[in-house]
């Protein structure tokens, strides 16, 4: 799966379940008429059609999750990217230096 349109569409599907949306719930909240939310947000989950970044933006938004989390290229750096947001902006520092050190250590 390094098509980014398709971990697009598979991250976009999976977060979208995870907060309990439908497709056309989703849509809607993002700001796409609501005739036409549901089929917009299913081609993006199929890859179908490719989504602009601004639309993608507003999806991430929407779902509580930064825009990277939705490109991030496996599951293991898309936790890491929300569950960083999520921290305070100090934290998020320390985090950072503490894995600069994991990481030259390697």
């Amino acid at each position: 799966m390094d098509d980014a349109r398709l971990i697009f569409a598979n991250r976009l599907r999976a977060a979208r379940l995870a907060a309990g949306l439908t497709q056309e719930a989703l849509g809607v909240a993002t700001g796409i008429l609501a005739e036409v939310a549901r089929t917009r947000i299913n081609r993006y989950e199929r890859g179908v059609n490719e989504c602009d970044l601004r639309t993608a933006k507003k999806l991430a938004d929407v779902l509580g999750m930064p825009l990277a989390a939705l490109y991030a290229d496996t599951d293991e750096i898309a936790e890491v990217i929300v569950a960083f947001a999520k921290l305070p902006r100090a934290e998020q520092r320390t985090v950072v230096n503490e894995l600069k050190a994991r990481a030259k250590k390697r």
